[in-house]
């Protein structure tokens, strides 16, 4: 009798999730594990504002619970962190010193908070809120703080600053245009935003970038460019995301800034593909390799690398442009930002 397939994915999210589904209802047979290096099941990374708060519980916040797994025969496997891929053997090296083997692998490992090269002396101040443990970490913080700054420029920043404010935190919000993940601002939009904020009491610093970061006691003092000085009890950071491929380095699998794969996400390796935050794709009309963002992207990317792994030939084409409404201000954006329509 032939030998089973054993289908591993790397990662917990939309694209890893949808993979999986796909995979299982179109191989009955095959054994089908999903790796996380989160102790906490699939649950939607844009409503951690609200669980934070309180304005919803952890069951709320969870897209799938164990159960659903078990039901479809899909072995979920949490705290699990990948160290190393052998493709060559189809071996991956987990943190444990425990050996798995796969016949077929997708990557959807999603992607890690970026810290600016200027302020990455000062990375082991930062608080980030980038997963579920890092918002339960802030959660238990909130009580406690009354004067956070955070840094950053996107639109997880944003959310959260707001939280804050909705919470009668006195916040100082350092804004960067030119990290306003996922868009790229130009000043006239940027400074409508900053309006929109400081009519809801967000004390808005822009065009003054922080200089130095230093200790007080218990407080963070930012000195900026034009010398001002500003002091918080607690410091974030939001400065866009890049993709979590740091244990792919060395293994043969062709990387840039995120993992390089084809139209049809396949890796350099035939048995390997990518999808999600950390797959910089191949766009056939631009000639050349973006990274794509958001969950409908994800979602979409996981299904169709799970139909080639199965032995389509699913061409992934860029999703229409959206339109988000960012403090009053409509920003465009799309999957390939450069890509005439």
């Amino acid at each position: 009798m032939p030998k089973k397939d054993h289908y591993v994915i790397i990662g917990n999210g939309p694209a890893g999730n949808k993979a999986a589904d796909v995979l299982r209802e179109n191989d009955r047979n095959a054994r089908i594990t999903i790796l996380s290096d989160e102790h906490f099941s699939f649950y939607y990374r844009h409503k951690l504002c609200d669980f934070m708060s309180g304005v919803i519980d952890e069951d709320t916040l969870k897209v799938k619970f164990y159960k659903e797994y078990k039901e479809k025969n899909i072995r979920l496997r949490l705290g699990q962190r990948v160290e190393k891929i052998d493709p060559d053997s189809k071996t991956l090296f987990l943190k444990h010193m425990e050996k798995l083997r796969y016949t077929k692998l997708i990557l959807a490992v999603g992607s890690a908070p970026r810290v600016l090269p200027s302020l990455l002396r000062y990375k082991d101040y930062f608080t980030f809120m980038s997963n579920y443990n890092d918002a339960a970490n802030v959660k238990s913080m909130l009580e406690n703080i009354k004067n956070p700054i955070v840094i950053g420029g996107d639109l997880i920043g944003i959310n959260f600053i707001k939280m804050l404010s909705r919470l009668k935190k006195k916040a100082t919000f350092f804004m960067y245009y030119k990290s306003f993940w996922p868009f790229d601002l130009d000043i006239k939009k940027a400074d409508a935003i900053r309006l929109s904020l400081e009519k809801n009491n967000i004390k808005t610093i822009s065009g003054d970038p922080v200089k130095t970061i230093s200790r007080r006691d218990a407080d963070y003092i930012i000195e900026t460019e034009s010398g001002r000085e500003i002091e918080g009890d607690a410091l974030f950071s939001f400065m866009g995301r890049i993709p979590n491929i740091q244990f792919i380095k060395g293994s043969g699998i062709d990387t840039e800034r995120g993992i390089l794969v084809n139209e049809y996400l396949q890796a350099n390796y035939k048995d390997i593909y990518a999808c999600g935050d950390c797959a910089q794709i191949y766009n056939l009309e631009l000639k050349d390799y973006w990274i794509s963002i958001g969950w409908e992207n994800s979602i979409l990317q996981g299904e169709v690398a799970a139909y080639n792994l199965l032995g389509e030939h699913r061409i992934i084409k860029p999703m229409s442009k959206k339109i988000f409404n960012v403090e009053g201000i409509k920003v465009k954006t799309s999957w390939w930002n450069q890509l005439k329509t």
